[in-house]
């Protein structure tokens, strides 16, 4: 599942328990957790979609994709600003999430720098048997999403500690230049 915490380490759990409290703060109040990315209704026709998840896996096919869709729960969701928040553990900076991001359509805005992704990606590579599902799972989010006029703001493990006494302006830092564009 995208971003199970079953998987996540105690220093993850910690962070997104720090995140999660400072965005209900932030959006006071009016923000939903682990909300079902199916709730959202994305479209999983999408041809950008189909296009990258078949460098991933040829075999893919919709039957697939409408399981893969209830399988996705969205760490953070606020549906006034139409912004989804997602914490990227280190484990999710693969060869398969590499591919998947270089070749996503770049005239697309995702909420998030893909350049950044790729080059974590490159630094950690990180291995395990959730790999190409965790590709997908962050795929498709990010397309469908984009597709709805939904910004995913990814935010990666140990980019900024979300127990600090300035998280809210690191968070308020995020969101402002998330709305002038800014996602690198």
């Amino acid at each position: 599942m995208e971003n199970s915490t079953f998987l996540a380490s105690d220093y993850e759990k910690e962070q997104i328990d720090a995140i999660k409290k400072i965005l209900r703060v932030y959006f006071s109040g009016d923000i939903e957790f682990s909300k079902n990315f199916s709730e959202l209704k994305p479209n999983i026709d999408n041809k950008n979609l189909k296009k990258v998840l078949n460098e991933l896996d040829e075999n893919i096919n919709r039957d697939d994709l409408i399981r893969y869709v209830n399988d996705i729960n969205i760490m953070a969701y606020n549906e006034e600003n139409k912004l989804c928040f997602m914490y990227d553990a280190n484990r999710k900076f693969t060869k398969e999430r590499k591919i998947a991001l270089e070749n996503y359509p770049r005239d697309k805005n995702y909420g998030f720098c893909i350049e950044k992704w790729i080059n974590k990606c490159n630094s950690i590579l990180s291995n395990s048997s959730s790999d190409l599902q965790n590709a997908i799972y962050s795929t498709m989010l990010d397309i469908c999403c984009e597709e709805m006029g939904i910004l995913v703001v990814r935010i990666c493990e140990g980019d900024f500690d979300w127990t600090d006494n300035h998280a809210m302006e690191k968070l308020n830092e995020i969101v402002s230049n998330i709305r002038k564009g800014d996602f690198c």
